[in-house]
């Protein structure tokens, strides 16, 4: 799979319910997609080990190119489908875990932005505490989720657990309705919705399944944070790439923009081929990010940001685009 070529693509999902008096109850949708649109997904999806590494130049642009190099190695593509690569095949178990579970998150960030209008969604020991004492992490142990996401449509609040795998199993998905029931409620609201979403192989196929348990909002942790602190961990680790790339960084009439150059990690590219990625964010926002203030975008329309998206670009509610 090459991320910077521009097609179209489509994955099979399951949407399963879990209601009180009916059991579960399911369908199955055919989302279709872009790459910028995928890109878009790993480029925001925050890492789960951006606080166990010191800061050192190039880091965030070490981390997004580890990220696209796991996206392309472990996909291939056929028509519009995306299924296992060849390539993978001699690695061991624990090593394709690891490829399994960074897919798995790319799509939990694809599929809650298409299928659930979550326009923000970012690890929860990521936030930090609104009194300023360290990260969240009281959910440090096995059992708490993945990710909080965020739609602004509604004011509302949601929470995400991440699977990937070869196959469909039962069992992760049971543990990982049991992770999104540890929270009960965030910031005084029921995340609407709690959902694990794992992304699998079918005849070596790319599929996926969501499933939604419905909590009990009388059980679980009551979360709190600042609106503020969930925009920090969402941003911050690309307002990074951006101050990392220096001269990479371009200020062009409303748009502040980032060209980062890849190698090439396929066979099927051409050695020594140089190939890019851009991706930008409306100038006045940048300027906000860098002086340290998020309160800005409580006020901020979004569809004002998307006249600084270029023409065939892809932009997020976030206000973050991919060309």
């Amino acid at each position: 799979m090459i991320l910077t070529e521009d097609r179209n693509y489509t994955i099979s999902l399951e949407l399963e319910d879990c209601e009180n008096q009916t059991g579960l109850s399911s369908e199955t949708v055919e989302l279709e997609f872009t790459n910028k649109e995928l890109l878009h997904a790993v480029i925001t999806c925050g890492m789960p080990l951006q606080r166990l590494t010191p800061a050192w130049f190039s880091k965030r642009k070490s981390e997004l190119l580890y990220k696209i190099f796991l996206v392309e190695t472990a996909l291939d593509t056929e028509g519009d489908r995306l299924k296992k690569s060849k390539n993978i095949a001699y690695l061991d178990s624990s090593e394709k875990s690891v490829m399994s579970y960074y897919l798995g998150m790319f799509f939990t960030k694809l599929i809650s932005r298409r299928l659930y209008g979550v326009d923000y969604l970012t690890h929860l020991n990521l936030i930090e505490k609104a009194n300023g004492d360290g990260f969240i992490d009281f959910f440090a142990g096995e059992w708490r989720p993945d990710m909080i996401g965020y739609r602004m449509a509604d004011d509302s609040w949601s929470v995400w657990e991440a699977k990937g795998g070869s196959n469909r199993r039962e069992q992760a998905l049971r543990k990982g309705s049991q992770q999104v029931e540890a929270i009960a409620s965030v910031n005084g609201a029921k995340p609407d919705p709690a959902a694990v979403c794992m992304t699998y192989y079918e005849r070596g196929y790319l599929c996926g399944v969501v499933r939604d348990p419905d909590p009990d909002q009388n059980k679980g942790e009551q979360l709190g944070f600042g609106q503020e602190q969930f925009w920090k961990a969402y941003y911050r680790p690309v307002f990074e790439t951006f101050l990392e790339c220096g001269a990479g960084t371009s200020f062009n009439g409303a748009k502040a923009e980032v060209s980062l150059s890849l190698p090439c990690f396929t066979q099927n590219e051409k050695a020594g081929e140089e190939r890019r990625i851009l991706f930008g964010m409306p100038k006045a926002m940048f300027r906000h990010l860098m002086e340290d203030d998020y309160g800005f975008l409580k006020d901020e329309n979004s569809d004002l940001w998307r006249e600084c998206c270029p023409a065939g670009g892809f932009m997020g509610k976030d206000g973050i685009y991919i060309r």
